[in-house]
Order: C-alpha cells, then sequence, then structure tokens
C-alpha cells in the first residue's frame, strides 16, 4: 500500500519526514516507498546522529539509492554523502554506508563504499582508509576494516578486515591469524575467524588443519572455522586432511579434499575443502553431509597432498585460487 505523497518541486512525502531534490525513487512490490535518489542536500535524524544523505555523483560512488527504507516506512539504510563520524555502541566510527534494523538500531557501519572499476582501483580505495583498534574481551588487534555488525542489542556481532588486510587473534584453538575477519556471539565470546593459512586445531576426532581456500570474504558474519560458546571447534573446513571413518557397522569411508579445474584459468588446478562441523550435545560429527556418532565410529586423518605449486597467501586474499598445476 503506497506510504508516500509526491509533492511539488521535486519533494517527496515520506513516512519519516518530508525529503527535497528527489531525482528518482521506487517502491517495495506492494507499493510501498523502496528507495530515493536524491540530487540536493537533505538530513535525517537517526540513532547514530544527523546523517547527510549522498547527493552528488562520482565516478566513485555506487550505483544505489541515497536513502532506502522497510514496507512500514523506517529507514534501514543510508549511503552518505561524505564520510562522517558516527555515534555507535563501541563509540565514534567514520562511516560512508550505515545500515539499521526495522527499530531503528544500527545494525551495519561500513566505513568506505567506493565501487571498485576501472576507474577506481582497490588500492584507491585503501589510500583513503585508516587502521583502528579493537579491544575485545578475548583478544586485541589493529587493522583497516571494510565494516562492523552489531546486534540489535549494540553488541558487535561481526568485525570484517579490508581486503588483504590481516589481524592476528587469540583463539580458543590458540593464535590464529585470520584473513577476512571475526565474528561474536552476544556475549562477546569469539564465535569464527577466517584462517589466512592452515592452521592446526585440536577436534574429537584429532588434531585438523584449517582452511577454506574457496572463502571470497563478503563479510565475516559467518566464518569457516567456528568455535561454540564455551569455546570448543564448533565447524571448519580443511583442505589439507583425508578423513577416514570406521563406522559402527565395520564400513570405511573416505573423505578427501576436492581438485577441480579452475573455473577462470585452464592451466590451474583449484582444492575445494572438506566441511566438518561438530554437535557436541548429540556427540556426533558431520562430514560434508554424513552424520557419525563420535562413540560408535573411529576416525583416522591422513595429510592430503595438494597438487602442483601452492599459492601464497597474497594469492589467496586476492583471488582464492589454492593451487598451480603442474604443466612442466
Amino acid at each position: 500500500m503506497q506510504n508516500y505523497m509526491v509533492l511539488e518541486d521535486k519533494k517527496l512525502q515520506t513516512p519519516f519526514g518530508i525529503l527535497g531534490g528527489v531525482e528518482s525513487f521506487s517502491c517495495h512490490p506492494n507499493g510501498e516507498l523502496y528507495g530515493v535518489k536524491l540530487s540536493e542536500k537533505n538530513m535525517i535524524i537517526t540513532q547514530v546522529g544527523e546523517l547527510v544523505p549522498a547527493y552528488t555523483e562520482n565516478t566513485r560512488r555506487k550505483n544505489k539509492p541515497s536513502i532506502e527504507f522497510d514496507r512500514q516506512g523506517m529507514v534501514i539504510s543510508v549511503a552518505l554523502e561524505e564520510q562522517q563520524e558516527i555515534t555507535t555502541p563501541i563509540g565514534e566510527l567514520p562511516a560512508e554506508s550505515v545500515k539499521f534494523y526495522p527499530g531503528g538500531a544500527l545494525h551495519r557501519v561500513f566505513v568506505l563504499d567506493g565501487q571498485i572499476s576501472g576507474f577506481w582501483t582497490e588500492e584507491d580505495e585503501r589510500k583513503l582508509n585508516i587502521p583502528l583498534t579493537f579491544d575485545l574481551e578475548f583478544s586485541e588487534f589493529r587493522a583497516m576494516i571494510n565494516g562492523i555488525c552489531f546486534y540489535e542489542s549494540g553488541d558487535i556481532k561481526s568485525i570484517t578486515l579490508f581486503p588483504g588486510e590481516t589481524a592476528v587473534i587469540r583463539t580458543p584453538a590458540g593464535i590464529i591469524e585470520t584473513k577476512v575477519g571475526i565474528s561474536l556471539y552476544e556475549s562477546g565470546s569469539l564465535k569464527s575467524v577466517e584462517p589466512s593459512k592452515p592452521v592446526i586445531v585440536p577436534t574429537p576426532i584429532g588434531n585438523i588443519a584449517a582452511y577454506d581456500p574457496d572463502q571470497i570474504g563478503i563479510n565475516a558474519d559467518s566464518n569457516s572455522l567456528a568455535f561454540t560458546e564455551s569455546g570448543e571447534i564448533k565447524a571448519l573446513i580443511t583442505c589439507d586432511h583425508s578423513i577416514y571413518v570406521q563406522t559402527d557397522d565395520g564400513g570405511l569411508k573416505k573423505y578427501s579434499p576436492h581438485v577441480k579445474p579452475h573455473p577462470l584459468y585452464d592451466e590451474l588446478l583449484a582444492v575445494s575443502g572438506i566441511p566438518v562441523k561438530f554437535f557436541p550435545e548429540s556427540g556426533e560429527v558431520m562430514i560434508e553431509n554424513d552424520r557419525y556418532d563420535l562413540g560408535l565410529c573411529g576416525f583416522t586423518l591422513e595429510p592430503f597432498a595438494r597438487p602442483g605449486m601452492h599459492c601464497s597467501p597474497s594469492d589467496c586474499a586476492n583471488c582464492s585460487l589454492c593451487n598451480k598445476a603442474m604443466t612442466e
């Protein structure tokens, strides 16, 4: 149902107030206002402060609405005209884009929000970034970030690093260098990390090298190496171990990482890891899509020799390529 009114001189009456200089707007399928693109300065009041939505065009700016609304007319996203300090549950932070929960609480903060293209490179974007320091209850680190996600309560949900950045994190499995970022439980304990290189972690079926070469790092909400709230290993991906399972009926099944042609380069090979999940409540493990009782089955780990010449961590950070084929 329509919840806006078009006024004179490019003005729009919205549930949030009157907006001027409306260049264009779009609606949800049922007619409620969704997105507005502006061509003159407006100011809106939010829980993070007074925000100036984007109203000028440049080659760096993403082609998206200046303001987005949910079906009830609440502001859920604002692309800012320029980077500005906003008030967050952890203090003042620089932001170029902000997202909100329907109730108005801060959801995500993006420090930068430029469009990577032939006119604007990732290195150009990096030059505009600055490192920030985080002092969490389990670890402290300093790095450039893409953004932070908050729970509706205001607690940190995840911290996503800027591409190419790493951070050394203290985890229940030891010190781990992460390449994408970390996620947290609402209690503040570590939920998951994305290792920047294979790291040996203790699990109920033995010590496994955890690493996911396919992780592209859109955000750090969910990472391949996950922990329970009490600090046990909950899930991981391995591309450096094969797993043998002696089943309770005497059978033997082997799981190995999958070697496949690289989707972009014919002369290269890529490796996809084996997903492993643990269920402490039921005493089970799931390897790929198969579940086994930890008390009834036997497990043996064997190193998996990835074919060819291994890529460097910087290669993985740039393209997720795992191995080069031996063509010589």
